[in-house]
């Protein structure tokens, strides 16, 4: 947190890069490489942050091998409505993120959806459950991810860790 902070350490975002509203980012983030028993990838877990209704939500979001997949999403930090917003919080909202995928075409596609994702729809895989009575936190958590996963995000050294650049 402090190195988004120190302009020295960080680059300041104009506003329409700044979906997750959180005006800098920092120029180095510590992410977890999980390794499986092989020694190859498992798991990369990444750190996000982003503004919801009533604070900015500090969580990790990890991806499977493929780097495209949700292995999962959760937060450790945050002041939104308990019942509301803070229901990302629950467990049950938590378990839709495993096995949706992020990126299509190259661009982030996963978002969180006003209501529930059916199978069958368009995209689907792609969708999350959106957090009833929340849609302040809700589109907060699509900006955050998106952001994040994006091109001013983590997609660069994503892109450079599965040619082997990183």
């Amino acid at each position: 947190r402090k190195a988004a902070k120190d302009p020295s350490r960080s680059i300041k975002l104009s506003g329409s890069e700044d979906i997750a509203k959180i005006s800098r980012r920092e120029n180095k983030a510590l992410v977890y490489i999980v390794e499986g028993d092989n020694g190859e990838l498992d798991k990369l877990i990444l750190p996000v942050h982003g503004y919801g209704l009533w604070s900015t939500l500090y969580g990790f979001v990890a991806l499977e091998d493929d780097l495209n997949t949700v292995a999962g999403l959760g937060f450790y930090d945050h002041a939104e409505t308990p019942g509301l917003g803070g229901e990302v919080d629950n467990p049950r909202w938590k378990a839709i993120w495993p096995g949706k995928q992020v990126y299509k075409n190259g661009e982030v596609e996963l978002a969180l959806k006003k209501g529930t994702v059916s199978q069958g729809e368009t995209n689907a895989s792609y969708r999350v459950d959106g957090l009833a009575g929340a849609t302040l936190t809700s589109r907060g958590v699509t900006n955050l991810v998106q952001f994040w996963l994006g091109e001013n995000g983590f997609q660069p050294f994503l892109e450079n860790y599965k040619r082997g650049d990183a």
